[in-house]
């Protein structure tokens, strides 16, 4: 039995308003019509009323290059631009350079670095956390530290050598420049959208490469000039092959709204002890002459080497307003850096987060607002009033979080308004949001209809993103078969992921799957009951409840372990039979595949040594359970076949091709799949009803 979704009060909505329509012309997300009266734009309508505004370049200029180099050969132009700093006086320039791939060299790229991340994310790599924003990158290293790795090496030393590093160091007059380290990310549905505005405080210049054209997505790389989200920010737009070049004063982040974006970002120091050390020396320059922006970088350059110093500097930006200076200090001052010296202060850190947030600073607006919200008992008393303000403020600023801790607060208070706030910040792929609304999806709460496969869509997306809770949602539905196919060696490794990152669900499911040696796992007494132990020691009622379960059965020694295959000739030796055996005994699902080539590749990715997939990422489909008809539906199938079968032909032998294709299209499908008429088809029995109990094992998260 479902409760009710996290961040929903369960209390039951008053009548709906009627300014919105279900979906796109009365659709839903996926384009069919929603029986349900629905109130919510759909994630499209949200997506398509936020301006993409480009930015106005003047004429270009030709760009002679390097003396020799490939800026005369390729005939490079150069659109230069300029946008003010936010909450600082001046302008940041940045240059795109039209043309400095050829086509061949940016589809070469293109094809090495998405194929090499494309494995790394679909074994569960490439998900280093991003300074910027907390979230993984999903990007795959190029270089580091100036060093380019051996993979890549051979395409792009080569061009970094010859056109990328002279274009940099006679741009910005810096004959010492040097790579200092370069990763390829992309932006993909049901994966990262968005990457907030920031700086590049780390980074002398930054070149960003497109690979693609800008007909395959809308939005993309943006500048922005103030703290007003949609005001003034502007997209670069860049064809494939062109480069955009800029220096750490520039604000910009990404925004990909539709489609799918790939690039290529490469960052150069002003020298290669800078690139050794890791610091920032070109602020010192500014420093000296009590710059804010350079103190601040000063600062952060010290704190890279661990001296305490650092604070010193970042006090002077803060007695200027800087407030990326101020929103640092309110951090350490809130949370010290380990072996940094400095003492926890929360007044302090209030102080300064509320006179950054007085100054428009985005982040601690949402920061703040966050913490008023909650409260923080001894440190920081709650606040609803002013934390709604703030983050309603934020959210006006286009901050995913913003948007995500209004919305679960306004459904908290009954405000259905706050699902609209939940849908924005899916649309930006904030996890914690996603998972909210795949559980409205599910229990059709606050006038969403019931859908299943959005449900599932959603799940998938914030457990992609590393989401504890839909992690072991996911593998639920998985070893349940609700609405997908049943695939219990999924499940329990999705159960494993939840486990290691703390939900007590996930932790009492993995238990649960190594006491029954379910999805293949060895079953491991032991180990199954410390999760359980864990599980209940954070307040899981189930898992109290099936202690004395697992305690039973530790007193016991674990069963012999099954003799499987390790190895592909192993592999090949056995029968079709066997391995379908084989499989079904590992709970792996094999319903697609069709030869026996395609059971041993299938079977090939469980051997001992092989990478564990991780099965959340889009590089892995989720089957879904084909839609049963109703009994309605197959006698309506029924008549139609007898109505249109020739004179003399048995009501069984009417061929399928004779059936109306309308309404029962899907069925029709189905029948000429399986070889027989679609009536014989539904009357077949199935393992799992749609009014079947779901068993008490294997927990959801309520």
């Amino acid at each position: 039995m479902y409760g009710a979704p996290a961040g929903s009060d369960g209390r039951s909505p008053a009548a709906p308003p009627t300014s919105f329509s279900p979906g796109i012309h009365g659709k839903g997300l996926d384009g069919k019509a929603n029986s349900a009266p629905s109130t919510w734009p759909s994630i499209d309508q949200l997506i398509a009323a936020v301006p993409v505004r480009p930015y106005a370049f003047e004429a270009p200029k030709s760009f002679a290059g390097p003396a020799g180099g490939n800026g005369v050969q390729y005939g490079i132009l150069e659109y230069a631009g300029s946008i003010p700093k936010p909450h600082a006086s001046g302008e940041a320039k940045f240059s795109v350079l039209k043309g400095v791939l050829t086509d061949n060299e940016a589809a070469q790229l293109l094809s090495m670095c998405s194929q090499t991340l494309s494995e790394e994310i679909g074994s569960g790599r490439a998900r280093d956390l991003d300074s910027v924003d907390g979230r993984p990158r999903f990007a795959v290293d190029i270089a580091e530290f100036g060093v380019l790795s051996s993979k890549c090496a051979p395409d792009v030393r080569p061009l970094v050598e010859t056109a990328l590093l002279p274009l940099v160091r006679q741009k910005y007059d810096c004959p010492t420049a040097s790579l200092s380290s370069a990763y390829f990310r992309r932006f993909v549905p049901e994966e990262r959208r968005f990457v907030p505005p920031h700086y590049e405080h780390g980074s002398f210049a930054v070149l960003v490469i497109a690979l693609q054209e800008p007909t395959s997505y809308t939005g993309g790389f943006f500048v922005q000039g103030s703290g007003k989200a949609f005001m003034d920010r502007r997209f670069i737009q860049l064809s494939r092959g062109d480069i955009c070049l800029f220096q750490y004063d520039l604000c910009h982040g990404v925004d990909v709204q539709e489609g799918s974006q790939l690039e290529l970002v490469l960052h150069f120091k002003d020298s290669p002890q800078a690139v050794a050390d890791g610091t920032f020396p070109w602020y010192w320059s500014l420093a000296k002459e009590n710059h804010s922006a350079g103190l601040y970088g000063h600062a952060l350059s010290l704190a890279v080497q661990n001296r305490f110093s650092a604070k010193e500097f970042l006090d002077k930006a803060c007695e200027q307003d800087h407030v990326e200076a101020l929103c640092t200090a309110a951090e350490w001052c809130w949370e010290p850096p380990t072996e940094s010296g400095l003492q926890e202060s929360s007044a302090s850190a209030v102080a300064l987060w509320r006179r950054a947030a007085e100054l428009g600073h985005c982040r601690s607006r949402s920061r703040y607002g966050g913490l008023l919200m909650q409260g923080v008992p001894g440190r920081l008393a709650q606040d609803l009033w002013e934390g709604k303000r703030l983050l309603r403020l934020a959210f006006e600023q286009d901050d995913p979080d913003a948007a995500f801790h209004l919305g679960h607060a306004l459904l908290q208070d009954g405000d259905r308004d706050g699902a609209t706030k939940l849908l924005a910040a899916c649309a930006k792929g904030h996890p914690r949001a996603c998972f909210q609304v795949a559980e409205m999806y599910r229990e059709g709460q606050f006038q969403f209809p019931k859908d299943v496969q959005q449900s599932i869509r959603y799940t998938k997306w914030a457990a992609h993103q590393g989401d504890a809770q839909a992690l072991s949602n996911l593998g639920h539905m998985l070893i349940n078969g609700m609405g997908v196919v049943k695939d219990e060696a999924k499940a329990v490794r999705l159960f494993r992921h939840a486990a290691k990152l703390g939900a007590a669900e996930g932790m009492l499911n993995y238990g649960l799957a190594l006491l029954r040696g379910s999805g293949g796992v060895k079953v491991d007494y032991q180990e199954a009951l410390e999760w359980a132990q864990k599980s209940a020691a954070l307040g899981h009622g189930l898992a109290h409840q099936q202690l004395s379960m697992f305690f039973n059965a530790a007193k016991h020694p674990n069963p012999p372990a099954r003799c499987v295959p390790s190895s592909m000739e192993e592999l090949r030796s056995l029968g079709v039979r066997e391995l379908r055996d084989l499989l079904r005994l590992e709970g792996i699902d094999f319903s697609d595949c069709v030869e026996k080539s395609d059971l041993i590749a299938r079977a090939a990715l469980h051997l001992p040594g092989v990478a564990e997939p991780w099965d959340a990422a889009p590089e892995h489909t989720v089957l879904l359970e084909p839609k049963k008809l109703s009994k309605e539906d197959i006698m309506r199938q029924r008549a139609q076949a007898a109505a249109s079968k020739p004179s003399g032909q048995g009501y069984g032998t009417a061929p399928v091709d004779t059936v109306d294709k309308g309404a029962n299209e899907p069925a029709v499908k189905l029948s000429e799949a399986s070889g027989g008429p679609a009536q014989e088809k539904e009357q077949m029995p199935t393992a799992k009803q749609e009014g079947e109990p779901l068993p008490d094992v294997f927990e959801l998260v309520d």
